[in-house]
């Protein structure tokens, strides 16, 4: 499901706090309907490299969404053309319900297309449609979620930058999770995806990325990150895919 040219093309990003640099010049590129995978140990600067490329930090190096230079672009409109992220924290509207939450990230478009989509999310996690007039500070972390989520597919986003899917979820949500990245790249949807535990990325990746010290320390196809993942002591003695990646020194940054 590629395209000749990446949908997402990402040149030298470099992202600082201050005098700190969290992402020193990363590359990477995704095409239509594929999943790029990010791994690395906390403070690697996986959610920075996110950030710099959805405009949510100052970052330098070119953005690329659909052969446009988005680089000098803030983040609203990043996401107007079509690119969203997800974060962990699950950013929702606290005092609105889920039914209004998911309305409210199709703001501009006719009531009718914004119906239509609510019901292809409900259809993806029908869960909400059972919590619709719930407030969100209700709902399990899995349900907060596929809110999350559910609110970025709802705005017609065609780039997903998903920041760490199975932070704090039960196994049995993460699986279901899984299934719905999956899905969504099937229907064309372009998904950056960080990630801690590296049998997630293997499932659902076509290209993955480990980084450490805010530098691509690997990046290629998910068969050879698998291989390179083994031999660097990422997946243990026992090479299980499963391992969660360990916490680096402090200091770092995200």
């Amino acid at each position: 499901m590629s395209t000749e040219r990446p949908l997402l093309q990402v040149r030298d990003l470099k992202v600082s706090y201050g005098v700190v640099p969290a992402v020193r010049g990363v590359d990477l590129s995704v095409n239509t309907g594929e999943v790029y995978g990010v791994v690395g140990p906390n403070g690697a600067g996986k959610t920075s490299l996110l950030s710099g490329i959805g405009g949510m930090v100052r970052a330098t190096g070119t953005v690329e969404l659909d052969g446009t230079d988005v680089s000098r672009w803030p983040a609203h409109r990043r996401g107007a053309a079509g690119m969203s992220f997800v974060s962990e924290r699950r950013r929702v509207f606290p005092s609105l319900s889920v039914r209004e939450n998911l309305a409210v990230a199709g703001w501009g478009l006719p009531k009718d297309e914004v119906d239509e989509r609510i019901d292809r999310v409900l259809a993806t996690f029908p869960r909400l449609e059972e919590r619709m007039d719930v407030p969100p500070f209700r709902l399990s972390g899995g349900e907060q979620r596929m809110l999350s989520l559910g609110r970025v597919l709802v705005s017609g986003a065609r780039v997903i930058l998903f920041d760490e899917l199975s932070l704090g979820l039960a196994p049995r949500i993460v699986a279901m999770l899984v299934d719905t990245i999956l899905e969504l790249a099937e229907a064309g949807h372009t998904i950056v995806l960080v990630e801690q535990y590296i049998g997630v990325l293997l499932k659902v990746a076509q290209d993955v990325m480990v980084m450490e010290r805010g530098r691509a320390a690997f990046a290629g196809r998910v068969d050879d990150a698998a291989a390179w993942l083994n031999e660097h002591g990422y997946m243990g003695a026992a090479g299980k895919s499963e391992r969660r990646i360990p916490a680096a020194s402090p200091g770092g940054s995200r």
